[in-house]
């Protein structure tokens, strides 16, 4: 008996241990992702002003051409830009790695720019162009950000295709939350099978007939939106 209440005991003993160490790590755990979610935010917020550019020849950087003045002399020659729009550009450069050979996709250009507006109004321009082309090459312009949010911002592209087919207006906002219209109501969501399961219960005669399917730039302007990038303060 006096065995059987040692073990006992001990047993207890090393229950409550295991209870605390599964506490503790639960614990650590939650502390871990709000630290990686907080990471993710600072890095992101560090490239808002940041443009990221793909299809532009290897080797145009030559004959004394800065990073900026091609940047500049691309984005002048690629969308509808107006004289009085004076774009300040920080530096611009091609993505780390080798030099690819002349029938391998050139390297990305990532550039900041001074102004977060400038950043917008370049993003707005390239949306609105049906294709840009520079020098006989396709060129693609898009936000610069963390591989990791891109990654979950991809993961609304079934929602924002369903969208598209019922014609209903939505906006992808930073750093991943997706709005859309239903009904005349504003819905909110943050995880993409919920909200592509909200869009697949809609019945298809929401589709609108007249015109073409709205874009998000046509939202904002109607000001149903809030910009696109705020950070979490705003969301």
């Amino acid at each position: 008996d006096v065995k059987l209440g040692k073990l006992d005991g001990a047993n207890e003993d090393r229950e409550v241990r295991i209870s605390r160490l599964e506490e503790d790590l639960a614990h650590q755990t939650r502390f871990m992702g709000e630290m990686w979610d907080r990471v993710q935010d600072l890095e992101n917020r560090g490239r808002r002003n940041n443009i990221r550019l793909l299809g532009i020849p290897e080797g145009v950087e030559g004959n004394g051409v800065s990073g900026p003045a091609l940047l500049l002399t691309m984005l002048q020659d690629c969308l509808p830009l107006d004289a009085a729009d004076s774009i300040k550009v920080e530096h611009a450069h091609r993505t780390l790695g080798p030099k690819p050979s002349s029938d391998q996709r050139p390297r990305s250009i990532t550039a900041r720019l001074l102004r977060f507006q400038d950043r917008e109004h370049i993003l707005r321009l390239a949306r609105e162009s049906a294709e840009l082309r520079w020098r006989g090459r396709r060129i693609m312009i898009f936000p610069d950000m963390s591989r990791e949010l891109a990654v979950q911002r991809k993961l609304f592209t079934p929602a924002r295709h369903r969208c598209m087919e019922l014609g209903l207006c939505y906006a992808l906002q930073h750093p991943a939350v997706f709005w859309v219209t239903i009904d005349g109501r504003q819905r909110r969501f943050e995880d993409p099978e919920e909200a592509i399961q909200e869009l697949n219960h809609l019945p298809d005669q929401n589709r609108r007939e007249e015109g073409p399917q709205p874009q998000r730039e046509s939202c904002r302007r109607r000001g149903s939106w809030r910009g696109e990038w705020r950070g979490r303060d705003a969301d």
